[in-house]
Order: C-alpha cells, then sequence, then structure tokens
C-alpha cells in the first residue's frame, strides 16, 4: 500500500514539474514575441509597403542622421524645408515597420512648410537595441529625437508636430504625457491605450482563451529581459498631464486594436479642452492604421479640419493661440 502511495506521489511530483516547465517554456516564448520579435530590414519594408521611392510623398534630398539614445544608436532621414527652418514634423512609424512606414503622412502636411524627420524606432530598421519595449525606452528616444533636431535647427518644442501611427502613436502620445511637455500637436492613428491591455488582447484573438493564463509569467520575463515596466507603458495613464492638442483617428473595422482604445484614450485628455482634442473614427473598412491608404481624401479633410481648429500655423510658428477666438 504504501508502495503504490509513494508511486503515485512521484508522479504527481513528475507531472507537475512538467507542467512547470510547461508553463516556464511557453511564457518565456511568450515573452520574446512581446520584446524580441523579428527586426525588418528596410528594403523590406520599402517593398512591402509599395513605396518606389519617399519623392512620391514629395520628399527629396534626405539627409541621413544618427543620434545616441540611451546606449544605442537611432538612424533615420532628415528633409530640410529650408536653410533655416522655421518648423518640423516628426513622424513615428508602427510596430515592426521602419521609418518608411511615415511617409503615406507627409503631403498632409506640406503646405507648413516644415522640415521633417523619420527615424527608425530601437529594434527597429536600422536602429541599435537588442529589446523593443512599447514605449517605455521609445518615449525618451523619440524626445531625444526631437531634442537632437531642436538644437540643429534651432526650433523649440511648439515649432514640432508629431504624427504617430499604431505603436508609434501610442508612443507619441506617452513622450507628450510622461513629460509634461507642449508641442504644436500630435496625430495619432490607431493608439492602443496600454501594453498590458493590447497584449491581453492580442493573446487572446491570436492564440485563444488559455494564451491569458501565461500573460503576468511572460510580462515579469519581458520586463527582467528588456529591463521596464510593463506598468509604465500605458497612454492612459499619463493622458491626463498632456498639454499638446491630439487628434484621435481609429477605424472601426480595425480587428487587430479595438477602436475602444482611442475611445479611452480620448477619455483621459481630461487636461485639455473641447477645441484641443479630437477623436474620428473612420468607416470606410480600414484595416489597422490603414485608413489613409483606404481614403486619402476623407483621412486628409478630418486632419485638415483638427489643424485648422488648433490654428496649426500659428502653432507651429510657436505662437500662444490660447487666448484667439
Amino acid at each position: 500500500m504504501e508502495q503504490k502511495k509513494s508511486k503515485k506521489v512521484r508522479v504527481l511530483l513528475i507531472s507537475a514539474g512538467v507542467l512547470a516547465v510547461i508553463y516556464l517554456g511557453v511564457s518565456w516564448y511568450f515573452s520574446s514575441v512581446l520584446i524580441d520579435f523579428r527586426k525588418r530590414p528596410l528594403e523590406e519594408d520599402r517593398k512591402n509597403l509599395k513605396i518606389d521611392s519617399p519623392a512620391q510623398f514629395g520628399l527629396t534630398d534626405a539627409e541621413p542622421f544618427e543620434i545616441e539614445s540611451q546606449g544605442i544608436t537611432l538612424k533615420g532621414w532628415f528633409y530640410p524645408a529650408s536653410e533655416s527652418g522655421k518648423c518640423a514634423i516628426v513622424y513615428h512609424h508602427g510596430f515592426t515597420g521602419t521609418r518608411y512606414g511615415g511617409m503615406k503622412y507627409a503631403p498632409l502636411f506640406a503646405s507648413y512648410g516644415c522640415d521633417q524627420l523619420f527615424f527608425d524606432a530601437r529594434m527597429h530598421g536600422e536602429s541599435g537595441g537588442d529589446y523593443g519595449t512599447f514605449g517605455y525606452h521609445e518615449k525618451q528616444d523619440l524626445l531625444n529625437v526631437i531634442e537632437w533636431l531642436e538644437k540643429n535647427r534651432n526650433l523649440k518644442d511648439l515649432n514640432i508636430g508629431i504624427m504617430g501611427e499604431s505603436f508609434g502613436a501610442a508612443t507619441s502620445l506617452m513622450a507628450a504625457g510622461f513629460s509634461e511637455r507642449e508641442f504644436a500637436f500630435i496625430i495619432a492613428e490607431s493608439p492602443y491605450r496600454s501594453l498590458t491591455g493590447i497584449v491581453a488582447q492580442r493573446a487572446r484573438a491570436d492564440y485563444g482563451p488559455v494564451a491569458g493564463i501565461f500573460v503576468p509569467l511572460a510580462f515579469t520575463f519581458s520586463e527582467m529581459r528588456a529591463d521596464f515596466d510593463s506598468e509604465q507603458t500605458s497612454v492612459v495613464l499619463k493622458a491626463p498631464e498632456i498639454k499638446t492638442p491630439v487628434f484621435l483617428i481609429h477605424s472601426l473595422q480595425d480587428t487587430y486594436t479595438d477602436p475602444s482604445n482611442s475611445q479611452a484614450v480620448f477619455d483621459s485628455l481630461t487636461g485639455l479642452s473641447d477645441s484641443e482634442k479630437g477623436l474620428y473614427f473612420t468607416d470606410w473598412n480600414a484595416k489597422h492604421a490603414r485608413s489613409i491608404d483606404t481614403n486619402r481624401e476623407e483621412f486628409s479633410r478630418q486632419v485638415q479640419s483638427f489643424l485648422q481648429r488648433i490654428q496649426a500655423g500659428k502653432r507651429l510658428s510657436g505662437v500662444d493661440t490660447t487666448g484667439d477666438s
């Protein structure tokens, strides 16, 4: 009897050990999916986006640049509008993309005559970095790029407009919220409200309900490996501190990042007046972050309407418009 009982205990212990190893292994795998994703080469991204040349977006005479940021090198292209720039637009691409991802938005801002800057986020394109951290380190990278631009072109925060897509939109909003700096504007296409929320959503969608049990440990592994705090990758956490006018745009048919994310961000922008923030849901069957590809004319009209409302031209010139009617 004792021998049978001992055998059962051993079987249970072995089974528990096997399950523990599986749990640890799967959680480690999910952490790699999260922070150690495949780095897409610049040329591959250009072909995927069907871009023949930046010139098709009015971008010519690129000046390659690289800067050191938090121990890594960031690379990109700078397009000066003139010898003495008066304003600039900085673009931040989406997850696994490259600097090419922001170029389709360049014509939206052409009339302002600003410098334009495109760069690869850490762990993307030609930039360095061993891991991606979904805005935790990237928000400071973005601010460092802006500071490099301001120093070289003698610009101030109010001379800078920011255009971000998906992960780039969330990172741009985090940069403004965590730093409490005021830029001319942020146009945010399809952001997520928080990393923890979007990962839980994508895990269920991509791997089924059972994936949820691996998410907590996957985050723990990710934080240890990439030196970041997932709780500090939340747009809504610091959205009330944002002083920069924000326009959110999101497709109602987005099945990758639910449009409720933009609604949550909009609702959290409590530090902005009604005239300083906007939210528009596109309804023309666009996929995630593809609203401008599906209906450029209406997308442009909505963005331009917001830019006119906040008097973007004056803001880019550094003029305080808060007292204007």
